[in-house]
């Protein structure tokens, strides 16, 4: 498999024995800055482009500005063709094939194709289908609803809903195919694509070698070694009550966030955002926003978007079960998140995990772009 693919194909289940869900603040890490890794011999370069219907964002430490460039430009090639098979707005892409083919016939996929479905199926399943990139048509009538602005219909709804369903799709490792148990079934992978593509990019960047490096699409981060000189990548998530954000600092992991920032709908006086709840068909009521640090790119997508529907209990089973980032406290502890919501009084309300990674707010630091 490409490099880097094996790696983040799965999710990575291990035993865990706490409970991870805690109120207790995160001690701020003061040592950030690490003269003994300071490295005159690099150059700090930084770039963009559009790619999957967003800006993807990449910071990166090289010999030189051409290596740097040379490296970045190969890792937008691999977001391209990432994007080229897993979109579900373009008619040419490998996921629109898909739904073309006929019921019961092994379909041979790419290996993105196949990763990204293969971690897919292995969330739904442990979710019970709070997570499942095989409800496209039930996606595509919310996105026709928010273009609206209107309630789609009730039994629209729930035809879409129907109409998907991971029991629906076989899949064959050893052959690589993909049997779908019924033709026209729709795969949106909008809530893992990003996280994936994210991972790969880095993938590539080592690749070119590249170590300290950070690949950005929207709110989906992924950090490989830190800048020289630094403990690890400061990143900034969005407050949904306050101008100054939440601070994190990673290193040789990636950090996803989901919430209604930039997509809902307000009709009656009821605003749902733009993550559905899959079990009901129905998106989420209410303004939220659910954050995840973990070890790979196309878990921590994965995972910030199932959290936020499922309940508390549910959500404190599922972080322990996924890699977690490696580092001072938090080594062996699985997935962490931040949860923030807006309450019935109008107030903000946040919690996190207990090895929740914040730190108090540096001087400057990465933006998670797309967030609330």
């Amino acid at each position: 498999m490409r490099g880097g693919v094996a790696a983040i194909a799965a999710l990575a289940l291990v035993s865990a024995l706490a409970t991870v869900i805690g109120a207790t603040p995160t001690p701020p890490i003061l040592d950030l800055v690490r003269p003994d890794l300071v490295r005159p011999d690099l150059v700090r370069y930084e770039t963009s482009a559009p790619h999957m219907g967003t800006v993807v964002r990449i910071v990166l430490y090289a010999p030189s500005t051409a290596a740097g460039e040379t490296a970045a430009r190969a890792a937008f090639a691999r977001i391209a063709e990432i994007e080229a098979r897993l979109s579900d707005y373009r008619d040419d892409s490998e996921v629109a094939a898909l739904a073309r083919a006929a019921a019961g016939v092994a379909v041979p996929v790419s290996e993105d194709l196949f990763a990204v479905l293969a971690a897919s199926d292995a969330l739904a399943r442990r979710t019970d289908g709070a997570f499942d990139i095989t409800t496209g048509r039930l996606t595509h009538v919310w996105r026709r609803a928010r273009r609206l602005n209107a309630w789609p219909d009730a039994d629209r709804v729930a035809a879409a809903k129907a109409a998907g369903g991971f029991a629906k799709v076989r899949l064959d490792p050893r052959r690589r195919t993909i049997t779908l148990a019924e033709a026209g079934l729709q795969i949106d992978a909008g809530g893992i694509a990003k996280g994936y593509a994210a991972e790969a990019a880095l993938a590539v960047l080592r690749g070119q070698g590249i170590r300290a490096a950070l690949v950005a699409i929207a709110g989906d981060i992924v950090a490989g070694d830190p800048p020289p000189g630094q403990a690890g990548w400061r990143i900034a998530i969005p407050r949904l009550d306050a101008d100054e954000p939440h601070w994190i600092l990673i290193a040789g992991a990636a950090v996803s966030t989901s919430g209604d920032a930039e997509q809902w709908m307000t009709v009656e006086g009821v605003r749902r955002s733009h993550v559905i709840d899959l079990r009901t068909g129905w998106p989420v009521t209410g303004r939220s926003a659910t954050s995840v640090v973990a070890a790979h790119g196309i878990d921590a997508d994965a995972i910030s978007t199932a959290l936020g529907v499922l309940d508390p209990g549910a959500a404190a089973r599922l972080l322990p079960a996924v890699r977690g980032a490696a580092g001072p406290g938090a080594r062996d502890a699985g997935a962490q998140a931040l949860w923030q919501h807006i309450d019935g009084t109008g107030a903000a309300v946040s919690h996190h995990s207990l090895h929740w990674p914040g730190i108090a707010g540096p001087v400057s630091a990465i933006t998670l772009r797309g967030t609330p």
